[in-house]
């Protein structure tokens, strides 16, 4: 093959790896390789398109040759892929090594910082973060970033300040509803007024927050909601006086605010959260019909939940042996329930062989039902955290090592948003077994 059919098929590689087919992606890149063994340039982007199929370890390894090149791109590309296996001193140890070579690499101190963030060093994080941003102030991911370290800080003040740079997550542009009309800041007055509130982002967050629905309603004024069709039911029991949509048409109001933004425009710290306490409820019609179904309760009723959202990234240190948990609480003497809504066959039979009591559940109003009929809610950090924590119900939060959302804080046992959960953190060694041991003892001493 001579030199130009080689750069061809070089291209070629590219322009695959480019429309996220990376699999035919490094079939050429393969094939360029062994014609050009010592192509430094071929040997990154064969490299980081092993990572992209998540095949870490062998991109690690084809980065071998980019990194003792010198070639500062594959020192961010091999700490991503340290970062994706969970080895985040390797991955800090790539990213700084990235910015000592290159000073000005503004990713490098960005993938720095944000590394230490979710090793759980925000405050150390910042200051990378910022260098950064003074070397691009155009990076959103960085912003958002530091967003999110401000606010795992407890800093909310500086937390909400870049918040809105939320919008451009994993994209070049804003995907913010551009609602027509003057957005709410929290200054103007509301009272008679209809205010257009749209959800964002995750389950789990339209129910942290819908809480403020209960503020602007203090300040006289008419809420139109907009929020996911799954939500409906629930948000409908708890503010029968609200119009409720789920789509963007025929829209009339006088503000519009995302959810998310109510909390800056309350000026809210750590300490004025509003609702504490619970401010979600659900029908006693449903509450009896899972009652009904689990039968009359003998011991403690202890709701389970173990698995979090497997599609994004950092949850995959989310996600708890189920059958270790399951041993753990046998111990602990009480009745277990299972409240994860999608279950396999697998975990299924797991659930069957320690006798958890399982039962159909419908939207989240069902989920709700029945976890009010629990008398403690042990859960991974996900969705149900939230819907418990909202609904007064005692809950122990699981939480891993890295990856920690800003939600829970750094080293709190309690949470500020709710004051019926505890939480139970891994120990510094990724292990969930001395969290299953923590959440047994506080079962039993609270028997």
């Amino acid at each position: 093959m001579n030199l130009e059919e080689l750069n061809r098929l070089f291209v070629d590689a590219n322009n695959h790896y480019v429309n996220n087919d990376y699999h035919n992606a490094l079939i050429k890149y393969e094939q360029v390789l062994s014609y050009d063994k010592e192509n430094v340039v071929v040997w990154h982007n064969y490299g980081l398109t092993l990572i992209k199929l998540e095949r870490y370890e062998e991109g690690i390894l084809a980065l071998d040759l980019p990194i003792k090149s010198g070639y500062t791109e594959s020192y961010l590309s091999r700490g991503s892929a340290y970062r994706s296996l969970g080895k985040y001193q390797d991955a800090i140890n790539d990213f700084g090594k990235a910015f000592l070579q290159d000073p000005t690499n503004a990713k490098a101190y960005s993938n720095y910082g944000n590394s230490l963030r979710e090793f759980g060093m925000p405050e150390l994080a910042i200051t990378f973060l910022k260098t950064s941003l003074k070397l691009d102030p155009t990076d959103q991911v960085t912003r958002l970033n530091e967003s999110i370290a401000y606010l795992l800080a407890g800093d909310f003040k500086n937390g909400w300040m870049n918040y809105d740079a939320r919008w451009f997550y994993q994209s070049d542009k804003s995907f913010k509803p551009q609602l027509p009309g003057e957005e709410y800041n929290g200054t103007q007055n509301i009272s008679g007024k209809i205010v257009c509130v749209y959800c964002e982002q995750g389950f789990g967050d339209s129910i942290q927050f819908i809480r403020y629905i209960k503020v602007l309603q203090q300040l006289g004024a008419k809420i139109l909601l907009i929020t996911r069709p799954q939500l409906v039911n629930l948000f409908q029991y708890n503010f029968p006086d609200i119009d409720i949509r789920t789509t963007y048409n025929d829209l009339a109001y006088h503000f519009h605010v995302p959810l998310l933004e109510l909390p800056k425009c309350f000026n809210t710290n750590i300490y004025t959260i509003p609702y504490p306490n619970s401010y979600l409820s659900v029908s006693n019609f449903l509450t009896k019909k899972y009652e009904k179904q689990l039968g009359n309760k003998t011991k403690k009723r202890v709701g389970i939940v173990w698995s979090s959202n497997a599609v994004a990234f950092i949850t995959r240190f989310r996600q708890v042996p189920l059958e270790s948990l399951l041993q753990t609480l046998a111990d602990a003497d009480c009745e277990i329930v299972n409240i994860e809504f999608d279950i396999s066959d697998e975990e299924r039979e797991l659930l069957n062989k320690y006798n958890v009591k399982i039962v159909e559940q419908g939207g989240f109003d069902d989920t709700a039902a029945l976890t009010k009929t629990c008398d403690v809610v042990v859960t991974v950090d996900t969705v149900y955290a939230h819907l418990a924590g909202a609904l007064g119900v005692p809950t122990y939060v699981m939480l891993a090592d890295y990856g920690m959302d800003w939600r829970w804080f750094l080293k709190r046992k309690d949470s500020p948003f709710y004051n019926c959960v505890k939480l139970f953190r891994q120990h510094g060694d990724s292990n969930w077994l001395s969290v299953f041991h923590d959440i047994k003892s506080e079962l039993k001493s609270s028997t």
